[in-house]
């Protein structure tokens, strides 16, 4: 760990050019995690990596961290983790944008129907990835092997047909 990276920014509820300081963190990488990138235990079947062959994979947080005090780095380690999670939810919500039909209307009822039922949508979309790649016997993949707009085009065709 690494103290005193200085950044001058803007901070919520303070001045406009105020100095914040942080601290970098390294965690050992987890190989087979690509979008996360961190992780301490091999999942089931995956060969251990000698930590000192693992790359670091670095995080910044404004909290301080002693790498002396196995408390901190449970606690740091914790917020790391959260902040992961956090991004996975982030980038559902953006692929979640693909499926909303456009609207122009104010109501709130109407814009939580649209958002409702995009969120159905890509719930569908996921599920029936997921059964199309369990159905081909292959290796399971986070990329997903039929993309948000052939899953879209293919219901749209679909909706068409009933009306």
């Amino acid at each position: 760990m690494e103290d005193e990276w200085v950044m001058h920014t803007a901070v919520k509820d303070g001045t406009s050019n105020e100095r914040v300081t942080t601290t970098l963190i390294g965690l050992p990488g987890d190989p087979d995690d690509d979008q996360y990138g961190y992780g301490t235990i091999p999942d089931e079947g995956e060969t251990a990596i000698p930590e000192e062959d693992q790359v670091a994979v670095p995080f910044y947080t404004n909290t301080y961290v002693d790498d002396t005090t196995a408390l901190d780095r449970r606690e740091a380690l914790r917020k790391v983790k959260r902040y992961s999670r956090r991004g996975g939810i982030e980038t559902a919500y953006k692929k979640i944008k693909e499926f909303v039909a456009w609207t122009t209307s104010k109501d709130f009822s109407v814009r939580l129907f649209h958002f409702g039922f995009a969120v159905l949508l890509y719930n569908s979309w996921l599920m029936v990835d997921f059964l199309v790649q369990t159905g081909l016997d292959i290796e399971f993949r986070s990329k997903p092997r039929i993309t948000a707009q052939r899953f879209i085009e293919f219901v749209k065709q679909r909706l068409v047909r009933l009306i």
